[in-house]
């Protein structure tokens, strides 16, 4: 009888054990990614409220795992400069990847 109950008990037990990794996997997965969308949110809200970039349409702001990647066009190397400072500032950000084109005004 205990020969019988040990494959079901091991079975059991592992299923739990390999239940409760998947579930802190999962969350932790869910919470870089609310921090990514909260950095991406305050990286964008400070480009809206410079001057320099409150018109600007043309920035693309997207961050993964704290790595903040500004894509799209700007008029200036100094637009560039200053849009990569203004993310760096914000909490959470590690890295920035400024991909942003400079394209002048015509």
């Amino acid at each position: 009888m205990k020969k019988a109950l040990f494959p079901v008990v091991l079975f059991l037990s592992m299923t739990l054990i390999l239940g409760s990794a998947l579930t802190t996997f999962a969350s932790r997965s869910a919470g870089v990614a609310i921090d990514d969308a909260t950095i991406t949110t305050k990286v964008k809200y400070e480009l809206a409220e410079d001057v320099k970039f409150s018109t600007l349409k043309s920035v693309q702001v997207d961050t993964d795992r704290g790595v903040v990647t500004l894509t799209g066009k700007v008029h200036s190397k100094q637009e560039k400069k200053h849009a990569g400072a203004l993310a760096r500032k914000v909490k959470g950000v590690v890295k920035v990847s400024n991909m942003l084109s400079v394209v002048p005004e015509k």
